[in-house]
């Protein structure tokens, strides 16, 4: 199915009534951002599109079904990569996506978990600090993984601060994994069925990067908005870079101010 710039501007207008966690039943305001979709190309009420590469429509599955504050909320801080990846099935490189998505997940997302961490209980700050620059220097599973027996350890030893390092640690594990799945898909390049799993875990687990990362730093309702809104912008960016054919109607969802 070709996808126009009417289809975009439907998404656009319908996500003024909020997106739900879940499937969802087909009607404005009560379903997903994929069962929204659905309903807009004249699909039966499901949550593939059927235009979209598979890691890109498990990554915004798994960041829809986040703890968003309300409808509104999902639907604001989703509403640009839900028109980016419009498209993209076919065109984009997924394994590269992937590729992409990890290295930014370990980057920039786990560092948000560390540092909220790390803000939860002052005495330990250095050591969260030295993880999460480490991990934006390097971006690798092996750096994740320092993050990870940091943010553990920690959790031991401050039972005041335990849900924000257990968060913490839950970021660098699901990034962890998602490096994991990502290497899997590179090294099984030559069977496409073993690939297509491995990046559609590897999406799975970097968008459980952002939850784990929303719950280290939930002071309130409106900081877990924000981490998951700018996460699924940082993927957005990823889109742009890529040339994703979706980012042709990004005007119709400018960065909110």
């Amino acid at each position: 199915m070709e996808i126009r710039r009417e289809h975009a501007e439907t998404v656009v207008e319908l996500l003024g009534r909020g997106l739900v966690c879940g499937l969802g039943e087909p009607e404005p305001g009560e379903m997903c951002l994929e069962a929204l979709k659905c309903y807009v190309l004249g699909l039966p009420h499901g949550d593939d599109p059927q235009c979209e590469i598979a890691a890109g429509r498990d990554l915004q599955i798994r960041l829809n079904d986040a703890v968003w504050s309300s409808p509104t909320a999902r639907a604001r801080g989703m509403a640009r990569i839900g028109i980016a990846m419009l498209g993209s099935r076919g065109v984009l490189d997924e394994a590269e996506f992937v590729r992409r998505v990890v290295d930014m997940t370990i980057r920039r997302a786990v560092p948000v978990g560390l540092r909220a961490a790390a803000g939860r209980n002052p005495k330990h700050a250095k050591a969260l600090e030295a993880a999460a620059v480490r991990c934006e220097q390097d971006g690798t599973r092996e750096a994740c993984e320092h993050a990870r027996t940091v943010a553990r350890a920690y959790a031991a030893r401050s039972s005041a601060a335990a849900a924000a390092y257990d968060a913490a640690y839950d970021a660098a594990y699901a990034a962890s994994a998602a490096a994991d799945a990502a290497y899997f898909a590179a090294a099984a390049s030559a069977s496409a069925s073993a690939a297509d799993v491995a990046d559609a875990a590897a999406a799975y687990a970097a968008a459980d990067v952002a939850d784990a990362a929303a719950d280290a730093s939930a002071a309130d309702a409106r900081t877990r908005d924000r981490v998951l809104a700018d996460y699924a912008e940082w993927v957005v960016q990823i889109l742009i870079d890529m040339q994703a054919p979706g980012c042709q109607w990004l005007d119709l969802v400018p960065v909110a101010s």
